[in-house]
Parts: structure tokens; C-alpha cells; sequence
């Protein structure tokens, strides 16, 4: 095979269509090179890139690698008290060196860092969202089902959050069957996701509420939900972000609770026994949608 040396127009010629966006591979069909010839014109830049900074930094690495210590001075000490004793000498910045260790640029890796990634063993939080995985628990609303949409059927569920004042920890979970707009609302004392599902959990079993399936948004008091799908043996349906109106009965729902708690008020004071009046108080309201008959009378309809 003749082996020819790249000349300055073709070297040229590769850089422009690289930066136009092409691949290796169409850049050496345009041009009617091999793809491999590129790749080492490529590399050679590289190498070249790295002299520049050893040479360029030659003193700042000489100072790195003669103090910096992984127990007691990391990277950003190092270039602290670089350029505390070294004034007028270019020193680069913490997050500059911490790219170069990625890179391979520097005679630091990854693993001469203060900070480095464990591998533990898994625990039973990671073997859930396994599970999750393997049996598609954890869905996007895209999943699911048609027929769902078509409200004959008591069992599929709606949950959401009702906040109170801003940075307050109590709010009220409210939970709306899709078919017969029956509601229930819990007090929540804190946002916690593991709490949150607890007591949703406890209360679905308590109420004997009838559950096939729950959409729910993408709220963090709900990242633990899934593991309430699980125990009930049922999917979970996650909204796409900011589209409430995949959740148009628990928004009407909630707009209901609020003629009770106006938005703003405090749900500190508010208790259970009072979120169980205002669910009677709305479950008992004649619905247009129904022939103003109310949720108890649709659900007796389908049970």
C-alpha cells in the first residue's frame, strides 16, 4: 500500500467538515481518505493539546504534584495556596484541573482524588427499583391503558398534594376515583416521600378503598409511592411534567377542597376528623356530570 502524508489544504479540508458536524467516517468518504487516517490526525492534536498545557502550566503542575495530597490537600487547597504564594504566575481554575484529571491530561487520575465513588452492595431500596424495573410498576402515563379513560370502572385512582402556606411541612393528600369522584383526604405532617406512602398505604387498607390503579404527578412526596404499587400489586402512572391536565379530576377535586381551606390557609390546625367532614360534605354534593346524583350514588352504581 502507498502511504501518503497529509498536506496543510487536506488537514484543512478535515478540520472545516468536522466542524460542520460530520462523522469521521463521512469526512473520509468526502474527502477519499481513509477514516483511520483521520482519527490519527485527530489523536496527534491531542497529544499536542497536552504539551501545550504541561508547557503552558509547567509550573502550577510542578507545584500540584509536589503537594497535593489526598488526605490533607486536595485540588482546591493546592491551587489556593498556589496562587496565594505565586502572584504573578497563570494558575488555572479548580474546576480547569478537575477536567484535565478527567481527560487524562495531567499525571493525575481518578482515583488519587480526595472523593471517590464506593461501590456498596445493594440495598433493599435498590432491589425495589429493580423490581420496579423488571415488573414495570413505575410507569409514564403514556402506558396507560385506554379503557381507563373511560371511567367505568371503580378502582383507578388520582393522588395529589394540597399545600398550605409556603414552607410549611403539613399538607392534605387527597385520593379521587376517576369513575365515581368519591374522595378522601389525609392530613400529611411532613413531606417526606417514605412517609407519605406509609400513610396513604395504611389508610388505603384502613378505608378498604377499592384500587386498580394510581396516576399521580411528578411531586417528590411521591418518589416512594411505588412502593405502595408493589404491596397492592397494582401499575403506578406518572404524569409528564406540568401537565396537570392529565390529572383533570384531581385538579376539579382539589378546587372543591379549597371552598373549605381557601388557598394560603395553614393546614397546621386542621385535623383528620375535619378533612373527613369536608370529604362527606363533597361526596354527598349533587354532580351535574352525574344527573346530580352524588359519588356515593354512582360508586353504589358499580360496586
Amino acid at each position: 500500500m502507498n502511504y501518503k502524508q497529509l498536506t496543510k489544504e487536506k488537514k484543512a479540508q478535515i478540520d472545516v467538515l468536522l466542524d460542520q458536524g460530520l462523522s469521521m467516517r463521512k469526512t473520509a468518504e468526502a474527502l477519499g481518505i481513509s477514516h483511520s487516517t483521520i482519527s490519527r490526525y485527530k489523536s496527534g492534536l491531542y497529544k499536542k493539546r497536552k504539551i501545550d498545557i504541561n508547557n503552558k502550566y509547567s509550573i502550577f503542575l510542578d507545584y500540584l504534584y509536589s503537594h497535593y495530597d489526598y488526605k490533607t490537600c486536595s485540588i482546591e487547597v493546592c491551587i489556593y495556596k498556589f496562587k496565594k504564594t505565586h502572584l504573578n504566575v497563570k494558575c488555572p481554575s479548580v474546576k480547569q484541573v478537575y477536567n484535565w484529571i478527567n481527560k487524562g491530561k495531567v499525571n493525575l487520575t481518578k482515583r488519587d482524588l480526595c472523593y471517590k465513588k464506593r461501590r456498596g452492595k445493594r440495598t433493599s431500596m435498590m432491589n425495589h427499583t429493580m423490581w420496579n424495573i423488571d415488573h414495570k410498576t413505575v410507569l409514564p402515563i403514556s402506558l396507560r391503558p385506554k379503557y381507563i379513560n373511560k371511567r367505568d370502572e371503580l378502582g383507578h385512582l388520582e393522588i395529589d398534594s394540597i399545600l398550605g402556606k409556603r414552607n410549611e411541612y403539613s399538607s392534605i393528600i387527597s385520593i379521587v376515583d376517576r369513575c365515581s369522584r368519591r374522595v378522601w383526604l389525609i392530613k400529611a405532617e411532613y413531606k417526606n416521600e417514605y412517609y407519605i406512602d406509609k400513610i396513604i398505604y395504611e389508610f388505603i387498607l384502613r378505608n378498604e378503598i377499592i384500587v386498580k390503579s394510581i396516576t399521580v404527578d411528578n411531586g417528590l412526596e411521591f418518589q416512594a409511592l411505588g412502593l405502595s404499587a408493589k404491596k397492592l400489586g397494582v401499575k403506578l402512572y406518572k404524569c409528564d411534567p406540568y401537565c396537570s391536565f392529565q390529572r383533570g379530576t384531581n385538579e376539579r377535586t382539589n378546587a372543591l377542597v379549597r371552598r373549605f381551606i381557601p388557598k394560603g390557609n395553614s393546614m397546621k390546625n386542621v385535623t383528620q376528623y375535619y378533612l373527613d367532614n369536608i370529604s362527606f360534605e363533597i361526596n354527598s354534593m349533587p354532580r351535574k356530570i352525574f344527573d346530580y346524583k352524588c359519588a356515593y350514588d354512582i360508586e353504589l352504581k358499580y360496586i
